[in-house]
């Protein structure tokens, strides 16, 4: 099989393109023209102009904790049965904590939803199924997934092992409150067994005092992991008078001394909190986050990337 020879034309076409290219000058370095200072300066002022108006007109109402005159605290458990109530609450101009429960529907949608505007951080936290005195209110509705209860029959192995598959579905929570367990939160050994786990992962225990022989802050206590208390239910009768009436003693308590609150999504509370939080901003009652209760009460520091 015979090559064709490289024509001369197009070789003397190559050399001459080559050498235009090796010895033609370098352009001009570009300097700052007259005015880019002041163009980028302006465009600065824009911006912060822009967010001063965003955080005026959206931004959380916020209070430093040493000029409050209050400090409050509002949990919001049973996040992910419904993802409705929840865009409201999370829309709240407030700092509120919302605590996932970690098999419910929306679990995952959840937490994507309270991570979606680093403007507005929001704390989350996982609400651990654990056993109630009576054993039916661990039945699941209809239109909701089962939640795997931690059982006061359970060994140490399993209640730590049932522990960390729901720290796995809520990888956010930087801290964990129990949902129902005015069973389990009673038996001080079962509460020793679980707090390992949480001292080991730099997480904080509220304590949402389902029954009135609790165990589990004092668990926590002795294990070193840095412990909180439920003060008031807001919403135990959920009606919005009784809502109201129940915020108000919150907000009343917190120029005594820190308080935390605990509702759950409805109508009721939404409409509550949407009237009065502005008002007891005004007041001088700041709304902080579980966080940052954790924090300033035991120098607590969150986990890393939380």
């Amino acid at each position: 099989m015979s090559t064709r020879p490289v024509p001369l034309s197009l070789v003397v076409w190559l050399v001459v393109c080559a050498t235009l290219f090796v010895l033609a000058p370098s352009p001009p370095a570009v300097g700052p023209r007259p005015g880019d200072a002041a163009t980028f300066a302006r465009k600065v002022e824009d911006v912060f102009a822009q967010t001063t108006r965003w955080y005026e007109k959206l931004g959380d109402r916020t209070i430093p904790w040493d000029q409050a005159r209050g400090h409050l605290a509002i949990v919001i458990d049973d996040i992910g049965h419904e993802l409705h109530l929840h865009q409201k609450l999370q829309g709240l101009r407030a700092p509120l904590t919302f605590s996932v429960l970690p098999n419910a529907t929306y679990a995952s949608g959840a937490q994507l939803r309270l991570t979606e505007d680093r403007r507005r951080p929001r704390t989350v936290m996982l609400h651990l199924p654990c056993e109630p005195l009576d054993a039916a209110h661990m039945t699941t509705k209809p239109q909701e997934r089962a939640q795997e209860f931690l059982l006061v029959s359970d060994t140490p192995e399993q209640l730590r092992a049932k522990l960390i598959r729901a720290l796995d579905r809520v990888p956010l929570a930087v801290g964990v409150n129990n949902h129902m367990g005015s069973r389990l939160t009673a038996d001080p050994e079962v509460m020793a067994a679980l707090m390992p786990v949480l001292q080991q992962r730099g997480l904080f225990f509220l304590d949402s005092i389902t029954t009135g022989t609790t165990q589990a802050a004092a668990a926590a206590q002795a294990q070193g992991v840095a412990t909180l208390k439920r003060h008031i239910f807001l919403d135990h009768e959920p009606t919005v008078s009784a809502i109201r009436e129940q915020l108000e003693r919150a907000a009343t308590r917190s120029l005594r001394e820190p308080t935390i609150a605990i509702a759950h999504p409805s109508p009721e509370v939404v409409e509550v909190l949407r009237e009065a939080l502005p008002e007891l901003h005004t007041r001088g009652i700041g709304i902080f986050s579980l966080r940052e209760f954790a924090a300033r009460q035991s120098q607590w520091r969150p986990p890393a990337n939380r």
